[in-house]
């Protein structure tokens, strides 16, 4: 072969090779551009369909943070108009706190320090109920945790007393000082008041506050570390709302509620008490949209064919898990400086993105 001939075969060579690299490139940039989730295809989610939703929830102007997870794995997880991942885990998500709560129940029974969700507010504060609420007194645990309790107390709505709870000058005569108006064990009426029963309880019971109950028995064992939570002004941690952890904490708490109480192994929450908390204990009426029944400070639901339970919190922090799909989704927002119609409008909007979005781009395992 003739050297010109040599020559020719290279140039045609390095010419073929330079397309091929440069095809190669623009392959890797539309994947990127597609796929900035790159688990999301191995965990059987449609990656296209989920970047749309996350580029979606970008309209919700008070949206912070996003995530995704299935099976165990973190497959998607955005912070939005200037968010500080950084600073993720001391934002407050409102009654996701009562889901929590709830955790600890459970852990207080499992540990022999409460005996069971039959027993009485009477048991734990004896006088200070019984001398100035005595029918108060006789509700159990369960109509606490089950938001049926009884007592007066207005707060889904323009209505709400919750400023009015959380302003007294003290929170626990507040609550008691509430009448029963309902008979205990029959009607769904959503109550702080009630919540905060739940810690004062966890607290007689414990001989410590809900947080540091928590960090010993919930958040420690995650490896979480302690968190901010709250205190009334007897220093009781807030029942229903006050904890402070970030987006991909609440994922954590998902993957604990997906395997049975059990976290990398160990099992730090009763199963049995994992199946009583998230099952159907009492009906909501759709008092809010989507969530038509409730178990203990759990809400639940179904769409689009599959069961849920979501941790719900003002103006749009949840933890959203379904069970059959091993999904995980977590979301918070900023509530600060607008109004309650934004807050509740914010709300609508996020849990809208998960249930129409994000939750159809999840297949079938």
């Amino acid at each position: 072969m003739t050297k010109p001939m040599i020559k020719n075969n290279r140039i045609i060579f390095l010419f073929i090779f330079l397309i091929a690299v440069l095809a190669g490139c623009r392959d890797g940039a539309l994947q990127t551009e597609t796929h900035p989730f790159p688990q999301a295809d191995s965990q059987n989610i449609d990656g296209e369909q989920l970047v749309r939703a996350f580029n979606n929830a970008e309209t919700i102007d008070a949206l912070q943070g996003l995530a995704v997870a299935r099976n165990n794995v973190l497959v998607a997880e955005r912070y939005y108009h200037n968010a500080n991942p950084e600073a993720d885990p001391n934002i407050h998500v409102m009654s996701v706190t009562k889901s929590i709560s709830a955790t600890l129940v459970g852990i207080a029974i499992d540990k022999g320090f409460i005996q069971s969700v039959e027993q009485t507010v009477s048991d734990f504060l004896g006088a200070e109920v019984d001398t100035v609420n005595p029918a108060l007194g006789q509700v159990t645990i369960h109509q606490l945790l089950t938001m049926t309790c009884g007592h007066d107390w207005h707060e889904i709505g323009s209505e709400s007393e919750f400023m009015d709870f959380f302003t007294a000058p003290d929170q626990l005569n507040y609550i008691l000082n509430k009448p029963i108006v309902n008979p205990p064990g029959t009607v769904f009426n959503y109550s702080d008041g009630a919540a905060h029963l739940i810690s004062v309880i966890l607290s007689k019971a414990t001989g410590m506050d809900a947080s540091a109950f928590a960090n010993q028995y919930l958040f420690g064992p995650m490896g979480l570390g302690e968190r901010i939570w709250y205190k009334d002004k007897r220093l009781f941690a807030y029942g229903g709302v006050g904890l402070c952890i970030g987006n991909l904490d609440m994922i954590k708490i998902g993957f604990l509620y997906l395997n049975q109480g059990y976290f990398n192994g160990k099992q730090i929450v009763p199963s049995a008490w994992i199946q009583r908390a998230t099952g159907f204990q009492m009906a909501t009426h759709y008092i809010i949209p989507f969530l038509t029944d409730y178990g203990y400070y759990w809400w639940l639901g179904n769409a689009h064919g599959h069961d849920f339970i979501c941790a719900n919190g003002y103006g749009g922090q949840f933890i959203f898990i379904v069970k059959d799909l091993n999904l995980v989704v977590s979301s918070r927002t900023d509530y600060r400086g607008i109004t309650r119609a934004k807050a509740n409008e914010n709300w609508y909007n996020v849990l809208t993105i998960i249930i129409n979005q994000i939750l159809p781009a999840v297949r079938e395992m």
